[in-house]
C-alpha cells in the first residue's frame, strides 16, 4: 500500500481533487462567518435581553455542513466524483498500461484485488474528512473562538424546553438525530457526521472501481460514483422518500424531516454490498484476462 501512497502523491489528479475540496470548503467557511456575523449583530439588537438567544448563533453553526450557504450544500452535492478521482480508475489504468500482469507476479492476486480496493476506500474516506477539517480551523480562526460550551448549554435548555429564548424560530435548531451529541458538543455532532459521510464518500468510490472492471472508457470510469449518487437522489425523489435519500441523510443541517438511524445504516450496508459485489465480480469475470 505505501506504493500506491507514492503514486497517489505523484498523481495531479490528486491535487487536482484536493484543491477543488479545500477551496469548496474555503469559500463555504468565508460565506458561513459572515452570515453568522450578520446573524449574530440582528439577534443581539432584537433579542439581546434573551440569554439562550444569543448563545444559539455560535460560529459551530456554521461550519460547512451547518451553514446553509451555496458552498456547504454544492461540497455535499459534488463530493462523490471529487473524492473518488485519484483512486477510482486506479485499476483500469493498470489494465490499459500493462502494469496489471506486472503487479500480479510480484504478489498474489487476492492482495493485489484486497489492497486496491482498501487503499480506493481509505483514501476517499480521507479526501472528504481533512477538507471539512480544514474548514472547522477556517471559521474558527475567522470567528476567534474555540469553545462552544455556552452553545451546548443553550441546546441542553432548548431540547428540555427551559430556554430563554426571544422568538420561536430558534426552535429549528433542534436536530431529529445525534441531538444528545449536540448537548455534549457542536465538535462531537460534526464529527460524527463527518464520518458517516466519509464512509458514504468511500462506498461511492469503491463502486466506481469495481464498475471500472466492465468499462472501457475512463471518463465514465471516473464519472460512475456521481452517476450513482444521482441516480439514487432520482430514485428516492420519484419514491417521494427523501428521507432515504444519502444526500439528506449526511447533510448535519438535517434538511428534511422523519429522518432515522435506521436509514443511514441501511443505505450505506446496501451501497457496500452492491459495491463489493460489482468487485468481486469484476475479478472473477476478468480472472482469465488477467492471467
Amino acid at each position: 500500500m505505501s506504493l500506491d501512497f507514492r503514486k497517489l502523491l505523484r498523481n495531479n489528479v490528486t491535487y487536482i481533487s484536493l484543491v477543488s475540496l479545500v477551496l469548496i470548503v474555503v469559500l463555504g467557511a468565508g460565506t458561513g462567518v459572515h452570515s453568522f456575523m450578520s446573524q449574530y449583530d440582528l439577534v443581539r439588537r432584537l433579542f439581546g435581553k434573551y440569554p439562550d438567544s444569543l448563545a444559539l448563533i455560535s460560529p459551530s453553526q456554521y461550519w460547512v455542513g451547518l451553514s446553509h450557504d451555496f458552498f456547504s450544500s454544492f461540497f455535499h452535492f459534488i463530493y462523490p466524483v471529487l473524492t473518488a478521482l485519484p483512486v477510482v480508475d486506479m485499476i483500469y489504468k493498470d489494465k490499459v498500461s500493462g502494469n496489471l500482469h506486472y503487479q500480479l507476479v510480484r504478489m498474489s492476486r487476492y492482495r493485489y484485488f484486497a489492497t486496491r480496493f482498501a487503499f480506493c476506500f481509505l483514501t476517499s474516506f480521507a479526501l472528504f474528512v481533512l477538507p471539512l477539517l480544514v474548514g472547522i480551523i477556517i471559521t474558527n480562526l475567522m470567528a476567534g473562538t474555540w469553545d462552544d460550551s455556552s452553545f451546548s448549554a443553550a441546546y441542553d435548555r432548548l431540547i428540555h424546553g427551559t430556554a430563554v429564548i426571544g422568538d420561536s424560530t430558534f426552535l429549528s435548531a433542534k436536530k431529529q438525530l445525534f441531538s444528545n451529541l449536540m448537548v455534549v458538543s457542536p465538535y462531537a455532532y460534526i464529527l460524527v457526521y463527518y464520518f458517516i459521510g466519509g464512509l458514504y464518500a468511500a462506498g461511492y468510490a469503491s463502486f466506481g472501481l469495481g464498475a471500472s472492471f466492465f468499462l472501457n472508457n475512463r471518463y465514465l470510469v471516473l464519472l460512475m460514483p456521481q452517476c450513482l449518487y444521482i441516480g439514487g437522489w432520482l430514485f428516492f425523489t420519484l419514491l417521494h422518500v427523501p428521507q432515504w435519500d444519502p444526500y439528506n441523510i449526511i447533510d448535519p443541517k438535517q434538511p428534511v424531516t422523519d429522518l432515522s438511524y435506521l436509514a443511514i445504516v441501511v443505505d450505506f450496508g446496501v451501497l457496500m454490498v452492491i459495491a463489493a459485489l460489482l468487485y468481486l465480480n469484476g475479478v472473477r469475470r476478468n480472472i482469465d484476462v488477467l492471467s
